[in-house]
């Protein structure tokens, strides 16, 4: 006679149990073509990013009671549904800051330069990946490790924000071929007169 009541109680107890205590997702922001899937747990943020565009993409998340017992772990699986290659990622940190760098493992391309600050880590690919890479230790493999997230001096409510993108190439890059265009044209003219 009890026992729905009971086991209404149980699954309500559990739904609760199970939303609490996480870094819990707010929001994301970007291309709609992106699509992120949020695997948050206790002490961890965990995310898959499927880039469709390759755009920026901002997740917003909620400090929760749990991930101030330490250092907040972090990572992300980075799928490149884009057909381009990517030769370079970053994360951007706002609200929180990394305490340890952790492992980038590509799947098909070859990983370069990794670097990492207080509020950025970014990535060099010495040969492209089109296929996707993880970031940290998102399948717990041995051997590799999460990147850590610094909650010291946060409280429960807090929100950080991290940023997802590839690096836009630097206005120099973007000058070089339209200088080297210019100057052929000029020796081209003077070689005309």
């Amino acid at each position: 006679m009890h026992f729905p009541k009971f086991a209404a109680a149980f699954v309500a107890a559990l739904s609760f149990a199970g939303s609490a205590d996480a870094a819990l997702l707010l929001n994301t922001n970007g291309s709609a073509a992106n699509t992120v899937t949020d695997y948050s747990a206790p002490g961890a943020v965990s995310f898959d990013l499927d880039l469709a565009q390759l755009a920026a993409t901002g997740l917003r998340f909620e400090i929760e009671a749990q991930d101030l017992l330490g250092p907040l772990s972090l990572n992300a699986i980075v799928r490149n549904l884009s057909g381009t290659a990517l030769d370079a990622f970053q994360f951007n940190l706002r609200g929180i800051s990394f305490l340890a760098a952790g492992s980038v493992t590509p799947t098909f391309g070859t990983l370069g330069n990794v670097s990492y600050g207080v509020r950025n880590a970014s990535i060099q690919f010495a040969s492209p990946e089109y296929a996707e890479f993880h970031f940290g230790n998102p399948l717990t493999v041995n051997g590799q490790s999460d990147w850590l997230l610094d909650t010291r001096g946060l409280a429960a409510g807090d929100t950080f924000v991290v940023s997802a993108e590839v690096p836009e190439p630097s206005s120099l890059a973007l000058m070089l071929p339209v200088l080297c265009v210019a100057s052929l044209m000029a020796a081209r003219r003077r070689k005309q007169r």
